[in-house]
């Protein structure tokens, strides 16, 4: 089953999903999260006054509250005037990855932390693209099936109750860019006596076939002509 994401226009309060991660950085909460934290009954004001989460780089935290939302993961970025885009991409990879491990079919993903200093929400949504790709993606073809097995992540939508167009065109480049990755580290992680020459080409074909690109394919002879041997 392909993985997808897609933008939603909706505010994390009004999300009905198995799990809600929230990437959130050092401070007071954002006034933008009050009318979650009001829908969760204080739950995520009580956790930070508590200091078993204070937002700090790759640190996280699940919450199990009442209502549509069965599940809140908590992604601190670290100190908002510190944060970059990597640290965009960063923290949906990691809330991606814990959606995965969790065995949940799917999630939803707010970005409550403010954009990095100079990035539009443009750059914030392509790199929060290409991270939830990079975190959902594993590889299980040649492994042994869990004796428990999960569900698998199929989709994580991007909420954006605001700037939503800019936040789409930003998410399509970044889902494009997560997925040629994805593709490539499939190849990548088989064994050599599967993934071939032949086999390489075999996929380059097929790949230019379903997008509409030209791949020339190189036998000994050419490549010995152009040099390359």
């Amino acid at each position: 089953m392909p993985f997808e994401t897609r933008v939603v226009p909706t505010a994390p309060e009004q999300a009905s999903t198995p799990l809600l991660a929230i990437a959130l950085a050092r401070g007071p909460l954002s006034a933008s999260l009050g009318p979650l934290d009001a829908s969760l009954g204080g739950a995520i004001t009580r956790l930070l006054e508590s200091g078993d989460f204070s937002g700090k780089k790759d640190e996280l935290a699940v919450l199990y509250p009442a209502g549509p939302v069965a599940r809140v993961l908590l992604v601190g970025v670290g100190k908002a005037e510190e944060l970059q885009l990597a640290g965009v991409r960063r923290a949906a990879a990691a809330a991606a990855k814990r959606a995965r491990s969790l065995g949940v079919p799917s999630a939803a993903f707010h970005f409550a932390a403010g954009l990095p200093q100079g990035a539009s929400p443009v750059d914030a949504a392509k790199a929060i693209g290409e991270g939830l790709a990079f975190g959902a993606w594993q590889y299980t073809e040649l492994k042994r099936p869990p004796e428990e097995p999960k569900p698998e992540l199929a989709r994580i939508d991007v909420l954006a109750p605001v700037a939503t167009a800019e936040w789409e065109r930003g998410h399509a480049i970044g889902a494009a860019i997560g997925a040629g990755q994805s593709y490539a580290r499939g190849l990548q992680v088989l064994p050599g006596n599967q993934c071939t020459p032949t086999y390489v080409a075999q996929a380059a074909t097929e790949l230019g076939a379903r997008h509409g690109i030209k791949v020339t394919v190189l036998g000994r002879d050419e490549i010995i002509k152009e040099g390359m041997g």
